[in-house]
């Protein structure tokens, strides 16, 4: 995919005369909160009032949150062969400054407390053993806090993971019944780690395409241990700014790969809201029950350990309503033309979502209930609402070039840093290449950038500063359109 394509394929779902579709572009629907079950709905709620957050932030995090604790330990039989798991890949974009980071550690602070003391007790468990092993072998010497670090090495248990390599990455999956939850509130490093710049601009997704799926996975670099995980399963939880977003929707090994299409991701392009002068704190019941809700599904379902699968069987009249979701999209598949792709697992989150929604309605005992024609239906209109926040951003971000943005954040940090620059040392100092030159007269015209000729021959020197940069000298002439 690229951005010509993007535009054109935009184009023509704004186009009136073109439009059948039933998948339309919506930025403005708010998240559909009634559907969300009343731990989730509440903690919600409660959070986006306390931090003045978007509800179209916190709730889709609380379907988030529940995705990570949940791990390999349930499953959803639906008219696929294959089971379901209610694993989700989200990616959130906002403005700075709109509580993200805020409401995802307060929704994620019970699987954090659940690590630390699943971490406490696997030290104290592994120290016992030690001391034991050495009393049996009649040694004297005094189990150090050395030899524990040394015994545990990296099979440390793990919920969660920010930044990654796939090579450290399925080396932790290793020692977790290979499930990991990857959770980041900014993810511009890991989406630019992603992309390979790091590896010569080579891809770094496939074990993220392998854990959304369940497939195998063999590592054997040369610089790290040989792993063969056999069914790999991970969920995600990023955040970011609506620039990370866009890099990441527009780059074309994520598209073409197929990754894109298995997150529910959205840019929540809410304004940072105005300070209050009352006091704001988080309902303290709901908070409660909110951890003893998430704490009981991690100890239920996120280490499994081979024990069996909790298996939640799909009621007839929900499996119709997944058909004819997925048949609604195939019908109108032609109209997304190259964009197609976007929408192949719709239908597959769709299920995720109900799953989700079903375990939060009975977290006891899933399995002795079906999984209801109301549950799915309400986990299809969340999906629409992910559907027209996708289908907005790929119409935003239209003509957008990740290699532009790039080579836009290298050179403003240079003259933020240095102050005004020629040409010629933006080209030997920031990476500007010589093919970028339009740019920085494009970003002149737009009122980005101001320009001079600071030649005082016959040789123009253009020369580049930052608009209200007070290192301008006062006596040039500003070039407004060169």
């Amino acid at each position: 995919m690229n951005t010509e394509q993007i535009s054109k394929v935009a184009d023509s779902l704004l186009d009136e005369e073109s439009i059948v579709s039933t998948f339309q572009p919506d930025d403005e629907s708010p998240f559909p909160i009634d559907a969300l079950p009343s731990p989730l709905r509440e903690m919600a709620e409660s959070v986006s009032d306390a931090y003045d957050a978007p509800i179209d932030l916190a709730a889709p995090q609380t379907l988030s949150a529940v995705s990570c604790c949940l791990g390999k330990g349930v499953s959803l039989t639906t008219n696929h062969p294959d089971p379901t798991y209610g694993l989700l890949y989200m990616f959130l974009a906002t403005r700075p400054g709109v509580a993200k980071s805020n409401v995802s550690k307060c929704l994620i602070k019970p699987l954090k407390e659940h690590q630390i003391w699943m971490r406490k007790s696997y030290k104290e468990s592994t120290e016992k053993r030690l001391i034991q092993e050495n009393e049996e072998g009649g040694k004297i010497k005094k189990v150090t806090k050395q030899d524990i670090e040394r015994e545990i090495d990296k099979s440390l248990p793990t919920i969660i993971v920010e930044h990654y390599t796939q090579e450290g990455l399925a080396n932790t999956l290793s020692h977790n019944d290979e499930y990991l939850a990857m959770v980041s509130t900014d993810v511009s490093g890991v989406i630019d780690a992603l992309r390979g710049s790091k590896a010569n601009g080579c891809f770094q997704g496939e074990i993220l395409l392998k854990g959304y799926s369940g497939e195998s996975y063999d590592c054997n670099n040369k610089n790290a241990k040989d792993e063969h995980l056999e069914e790999i399963r991970l969920s995600i939880n990023w955040l970011g700014t609506i620039d990370t977003l866009k890099v990441f929707a527009s780059d074309h090994q994520i598209n073409n790969r197929g990754l894109l299409s298995r997150f529910c991701f959205a840019e929540i392009d809410k304004p940072v809201p105005f300070a209050r002068v009352g006091r704001k704190v988080l309902d303290r019941t709901i908070q409660e029950t909110w951890s003893r809700f998430l704490t009981e599904l991690l100890v239920k379902y996120w280490r499994n350990n081979n024990e069996p699968i909790e298996e939640v069987q799909a009621s007839d009249e929900a499996i119709e309503l997944g058909v004819d979701f997925r048949n609604e999209f195939v019908t109108q598949q032609d109209l997304f033309g190259d964009l197609s792709s976007l929408g192949d697992r719709w239908t597959e989150n769709a299920w995720r979502i109900a799953l989700i929604l079903h375990v939060s309605k009975h977290p006891h005992a899933p399995s002795r209930h079906e999984l209801s024609q109301g549950t799915m239906s309400s986990a299809i209109r969340i999906m629409r609402w992910f559907i027209g926040r996708e289908l907005a951003c790929v119409e935003e971000f239209k003509g957008h070039d990740p290699t532009i943005m790039e080579c836009k954040g290298r050179v403003f940090s240079y003259l933020k840093d240095n102050g005004a620059c020629t040409m010629r040392k933006l080209h030997r100092s920031a990476g500007l290449k010589k093919t970028q030159y339009k740019l920085m007269y494009n970003w002149v015209r737009h009122g980005e950038l101001v320009m001079w000729n600071a030649s005082k021959c016959n040789k123009p020197s253009p020369t580049f500063a930052l608009v209200g940069d007070d290192r301008i000298p006062i006596n040039v002439e500003l070039i407004t359109d060169p």
